[in-house]
C-alpha cells in the first residue's frame, strides 16, 4: 500500500491503517522517550498515549511525515512533563529546574532513528549472527560465554560477531550521509 492509500485509509478510521502507522513508528519512539523519562514502562504508555491522540486527530493529518513530525513533537512535550514531575518527587529539589533543552531532543531523535535502523538490520542477519551479536552486545556477555550458551565454538563467536559487524558498518555507511545532513540542520 502506497502512502496516500495509507493515508485515506488511515484517515477512515480502519484498523489495518492505524497498525500499519503503528509498526511503522513504535519502536523508535519508544527508544526515543526512553531517553527522556528513563522510565521503560512510563515511556511505553507515554507513546502509547500519543498514538491515542493521533487516532482522534487523524483527519488532520495528510501524509506520514505530518504524522512522526506529530508523534514526535507531543511525546517531547509530555516526556518533558514527566521528566519535570518524576524530579519533583525527588529528595533533592535542587535539581528540578534542570531543563530538557531542544538540541539533546533532537540528539535523542537521532538516536531513536539510528536504533531503529539497526534493529532492522540485525533482524534480517542470519539467525546464528543476531544471536551472537544480541548475546554479545546487547546482553554483555564475553565470547566465552556466548559459545557456552549457544554451544559453539568460540572461534565460530568470533566470526559471527564479524560477519554482523561488517553488515551493520555496511548500514551505518548508507547512513551516514543522511546523519551528517540532519545533525548539520541541528546546529
Amino acid at each position: 500500500m502506497d502512502e496516500n492509500q495509507l493515508i485515506i485509509h488511515f484517515q477512515a478510521g480502519e484498523e489495518k491503517a492505524f497498525k500499519h502507522i503503528f509498526n511503522m513508528f513504535n519502536n523508535r519512539l519508544v527508544f526515543f522517550t526512553k531517553g527522556i523519562v528513563e522510565d521503560p514502562d512510563s515511556a511505553e504508555d507515554l507513546v502509547q498515549d500519543a498514538f491515542v491522540k493521533l487516532w482522534d486527530k487523524r483527519l488532520n493529518f495528510k501524509d506520514l511525515t505530518s504524522i512522526k513530525a506529530f508523534l514526535y513533537i507531543s511525546l517531547k512535550n509530555v516526556s518533558r512533563n514527566a521528566y519535570k514531575h518524576d524530579k519533583v518527587t525527588q529528595k533533592y529539589r535542587s535539581q528540578l529546574e534542570e531543563a530538557i533543552d531542544d538540541n539533546p531532543i533532537f540528539l535523542k531523535i537521532v538516536e531513536a532513528e539510528v536504533l531503529e535502523e539497526v534493529s532492522k538490520a540485525i533482524k534480517e542477519l542470519p539467525e546464528g549472527c543476531r544471536n551472537v551479536i544480541n548475546l554479545s552486545y546487547f546482553e554483555g556477555l564475553s565470547n566465552q560465554e556466548v559459545a557456552d550458551q549457544l554451544n559453539i565454538s568460540i572461534n565460530t563467536v568470533k566470526t559471527q560477531k564479524m560477519r554482523g559487524l561488517r553488515a551493520l558498518r555496511n548500514l551505518l555507511k548508507e547512513m551516514a550521509p543522511a546523519l551528517i545532513i540532519l545533525i548539520s540542520k541541528l546546529n
